[in-house]
């Protein structure tokens, strides 16, 4: 896979394996002093966040002393369109282009939308996607910066940040999403990188108004599809207490105090690692069934490991699954 971006302060550990795998969870993202105080351990969007926040990709706003992040509160196009930019190439960049566009604005006069002022903030921003074909305005010709965007507009324009993309085929996405929308084959990635939350019915809800902190957690599973090798997001349950000692496809007997689970499709013995999004508790489990098959839903966990990661009562929890190593 290619590298977006120069990460120094890349968040998934390199785990050698050696005989055994460790049971012990940990947190590999821990919360530092700097980190947003509207941000804490158990957000859904904790680990995205955080990341995103400590490699300058996103900034929060100051108030009464305190640096918050707002992450339930709706994203504008504009606000929107500076952050997909400053995740899809180095920040350094993206700030020199900025500043250059920002200069020959002011000089020409020369509005890239009719409703972006040469001096606004976001302009240099505007400029430069229209320039690289990111977008191209609404029919009559304005941006519409202040208007929420909606997720099949993110989708488009940040996917259009990245030139060299490969789209998969359209046939078959999700429910809410005819293989005609204009939108179609950013939504086709998007499922295939596990970009975005899929719900049980194979829905995603392509009008919702977009959150910061929904917005986040998209780009942040694109970083990762880039620099991680075979990572996924999705959903994790768990082994019932009825299930115990119940025959698995690979021919062993389930145990719920081991640290085993459910694949799909990886080979039986691969250990993969499980973060909690929310939490950034990791542990590391070994795949010895097959499932789950709901949709959004990518791996089903022993009683004990789930517990280890988030209160049984949860019942569901939004995961990164890495493999650490194949048989």
């Amino acid at each position: 896979m290619s590298t977006k971006k120069n990460t120094t302060w890349l968040l998934i550990p390199i785990i050698t394996l050696i005989a055994t795998f460790s049971h012990t969870p940990t947190v590999i993202r821990a919360q530092s002093p700097d980190n947003f105080s509207d941000v804490k351990s158990g957000n859904s969007h904790f680990v995205a966040i955080d990341y995103l926040r400590a490699n300058g990709i996103i900034e929060g706003y100051t108030m009464n002393g305190e640096n918050k992040f707002k992450p339930n509160q709706k994203i504008s196009r504009a606000e929107a369109l500076k952050i997909f930019l400053l995740a899809s190439k180095t920040i350094t960049d993206v700030i020199s282009e900025v500043v250059d566009k920002g200069n020959t604005l002011r000089q020409t006069n020369e509005s890239p939308l009719s409703d972006v002022p040469v001096d606004s903030w976001f302009a240099a921003y505007v400029s430069i996607a229209k320039e690289k074909g990111i977008i191209s305005g609404y029919e009559d010709g304005t941006f519409q910066p202040n208007k929420t965007i909606n997720l099949a507009e993110s989708l488009k324009i940040f996917l259009n940040c990245y030139p060299n993309i490969e789209y998969p085929s359209t046939s078959d996405i999700f429910a809410d999403v005819a293989p005609d929308e204009w939108y179609s084959k950013y939504a086709a990635y998007a499922k295939e990188k596990t970009l975005v939350n899929i719900t049980l019915e194979n829905y995603i809800d392509p009008n919702q108004e977009m959150t910061r902190g929904y917005m986040a957690e998209i780009i942040y599973r694109k970083i990762m599809n880039d620099t991680v090798n075979l990572v996924e997001f999705g959903k994790a349950t768990y082994y019932g207490n009825g299930a115990n000692g119940a025959n698995t496809a690979s021919g062993e007997k389930l145990d719920n105090t081991d640290f085993v689970a459910a694949h799909k499709t990886l080979p039986f013995g691969t250990i993969v690692e499980v973060t909690n999004l929310a939490t950034g508790k990791s542990i590391q489990v070994r795949i010895i069934d097959r499932g789950p098959y709901g949709h959004g839903r990518i791996i089903d966990l022993s009683l004990a490991a789930f517990a280890a990661l988030a209160d049984l009562s949860a019942g569901v929890i939004n995961v990164q699954d890495k493999v650490i190593h194949l048989p």
